[in-house]
């Protein structure tokens, strides 16, 4: 609202002035009808954060709606750039399910959007797609636990690892929330000094009060890994190959796990990024992605230019493709969707390899990226190497598992593998069925590569588009998106326990 206000966008600003009061009188009247409700258990706890995930989106959607009906025409269409002729965003939220969707893709850090032309929606707005994205980056229950009373008992660490988090940086759960909260919190003004200065650098006649917006937005989206953007066509936007590389170390900042950043402050030590074997893992990804996917694209980029008898085409093409590799394969294995290339006009093999590739694992388990996470990968293929190992060695040896700098007696090995093999499991199973769903739905001209990369996008919380996504799109697929969303951003399993409790009742 006060974003609003600074723009002198009043009808914005109305509209979030409503949205918080009917959100704080739903929740007020909520919390005195069970304010001597029992310290919740492990199951309450998974149907809390299901619950209150789905009810922040709900909540969240109410401003887009308001503002679609009640800021007047001629405003609308101030808020479309000189010279643009299409028609504001803001209308397309007349639908509310469109403002479900934005909201649950905010919240869920995916990024797919129903905001087609970004900047027609106006600052505040802008504004709050990215706000939606930091919040949910770190999560609505950490933040919660960082400000509110503390829960009794255990019900805080249930609660705490309801949203998919199991590390401990401090003595008591909400210590613990508080140190992520300072982290994410430091990390992201980093992060907006760094894109700021760099594009004064880059673009000098870009403008102050742009440049100053747009690094503290992309800050934002960047350390959450969510990938809304202030500019129309995301960072191709800018039209400057010195920008997206610029944005490239924003995105990997928010795929490295918090609890690095926390060793490295504590410990005082820059060698804790070289530890973790989560790190060196993602850069190795990073590099020989980027390659592979550069060598899909050469294909597809390098067609044209066959004929081309000095070669000179050919090498342009070959720029191009690892221009969009690089820049397109650290997107979507960091699942911040940030944006740069038409991948609905890419080969199949490129569609197929970024998903099977990258955004199926993402980045580092306790960071802020969607997908199986790296740590679940290696922990399932170090489980698979060493049960071959165990076959050959003596009856009576020691079979203790070493994953990064832990050490597993065996007992606590078959736990860690079978939790990490049931979760990946259980996602690749929910990734079918949804595609099974979308296919049945897809207007024809989209192909199955395009199917498969939208649900891994929308399941991953990834947020790149084959082209589906969008205001035109069949009514189930976008329910099935804000399931998928809503599914991947709580890793299932609570979802499961919410489903689980009523079918007991």
């Amino acid at each position: 609202m006060l974003v609003s206000l600074l723009y002198q966008e009043w009808f914005s600003a109305l509209s979030f002035l409503i949205a918080g009061g009917i959100t704080v009188l739903a929740g007020g009247v909520s919390y005195k009808l069970n304010e001597n409700a029992p310290e919740p258990q492990r199951h309450h706890a998974m149907i809390v954060a299901a619950l209150g995930w789905a009810a922040t989106a709900f909540f969240g959607a109410i401003p887009f709606v308001l503002a679609a009906y009640i800021t007047p025409e001629a405003v609308l269409e101030s808020f479309v750039p000189a010279g643009a002729t299409y028609q504001p965003s803001l209308l397309y939220f007349r639908d509310p399910l469109h403002a479900v969707f934005e909201s649950m893709s905010g919240y869920t850090t995916t990024g797919l959007t129903m905001s087609v032309r970004e900047p027609s929606v106006g600052h505040g707005f802008l504004w709050y797609r990215s706000q939606m994205q930091w919040i949910g980056g770190a999560g609505m229950i950490v933040l919660s636990l960082a400000i509110l009373r503390q829960p009794h008992g255990t019900s805080g660490l249930s609660l705490y690892e309801s949203e998919g988090r199991s590390e401990k940086l401090r003595p008591s759960i909400v210590g613990t929330a508080r140190a992520i909260w300072k982290i994410y919190v430091g990390v992201t003004a980093a992060v907006a000094v760094y894109l700021a200065v760099a594009t004064f650098l880059v673009q000098p006649g870009y403008g102050v009060e742009n440049t100053i917006f747009d690094a503290i937005n992309h800050a934002m989206t960047g350390q959450s890994t969510g990938g809304f953007s202030t500019l129309d066509d995301s960072i191709a936007g800018y039209d400057s190959y010195v920008m997206e590389l610029v944005h490239i170390p924003a995105m990997i900042t928010g795929a490295i796990s918090i609890p690095v950043y926390w060793g490295v402050l504590s410990k005082r030590d820059l060698k804790e990024f070289t530890r973790d074997p989560q790190v060196r893992m993602l850069f190795g990804f990073f590099a020989v992605g980027a390659l592979v996917l550069t060598a899909f694209l050469a294909r597809w980029v390098g067609v044209p230019y066959n004929g081309d008898p000095t070669g000179y085409l050919g090498r342009v093409a070959t720029s191009q493709a690892f221009r969009d590799g690089l820049f397109q394969y650290i997107s979507a294995q960091t699942t911040t969707g940030w944006q740069t290339s038409a991948i609905g006009d890419w080969n199949d093999g490129a569609v197929v390899f970024i998903v099977l590739g990258a955004m199926l694992l993402g980045g580092s388990a306790g960071a802020t990226v969607g997908g199986i996470k790296i740590l679940r990968g290696y922990i399932i293929g170090r489980g698979i190497i060493w049960e071959v190992s165990r076959v050959f060695l003596p009856k009576h040896a020691i079979e203790d598992l070493r994953i990064g700098q832990r050490t597993f007696k065996s007992d606590e090995a078959n736990d860690e593998i079978r939790a990490a093999a049931t979760f990946g499991f259980l996602y690749l199973l929910l990734l079918g069925v949804s595609l099974f769903v979308l296919l049945a739905v897809l207007p024809s001209e989209f192909t199955l590569a395009d199917a498969i990369f939208e649900v891994a996008t929308a399941q991953g919380t990834v947020g790149l588009s084959a082209g589906i996504t969008g205001p035109g799109m069949p009514v189930i697929a976008e329910v099935l998106f804000i399931f998928q969303m809503w599914m991947g951003r709580l890793e299932i399993i609570p979802i499961l326990v919410l489903v689980n409790s009523f079918l007991r009742r």
